[in-house]
Order: C-alpha cells, then structure tokens, then sequence
C-alpha cells in the first residue's frame, strides 16, 4: 500500500454485496423475499419497484446464504 493512500470499507469492497434487499408483494400476505445487492443496485431497485407499488425495505443486514438480487445488472 502506498503512503498516504487511506483505504476506506467503500474503496474495498466497491461492487459488493453489501445491502439487504426485502421484497414483499402487495396482495401476497406475508410473502417476503430476500436478496444481496451493492448499495447502487439495492438503491435503483427500491425506486423501481416503489413506482410499481411494491413494498421494498434495503438494509445493511446482509448475512450468508442471500441470493443476489434477480437481474442485477438492470439496476447497474
């Protein structure tokens, strides 16, 4: 590592899975469903489906064994 260079937890982990993303489906009760996404994915998939009335919750609570977000590259 270089002097002076200040490696910051965004800098490592740039295009990690570092977001929960928690669906849950109007009309579905009690139907939730879980993903990993990277900050910007978690991000533009809450907005889009917010605009098509679908209840999205984005945390920091990723844990192992979450799928990553279905089509991730959309929200890229």
């Amino acid at each position: 590592m270089r002097p002076g260079v200040e490696l910051t937890a965004s800098r490592v982990v740039r295009g990690a899975l570092t977001h929960r993303v928690v669906v849950r489906f109007p009309g579905l009760e009690g139907l939730e469903l879980e993903y990993a996404a990277t900050d910007a994915e978690a991000w533009e998939f809450a907005t889009a489906a917010a605009l098509a009335g679908i209840r999205v919750r984005v945390d920091r609570r990723v844990r192992a064994g979450l799928r990553p977000l279905p089509c991730r590259s959309l929200w890229q």
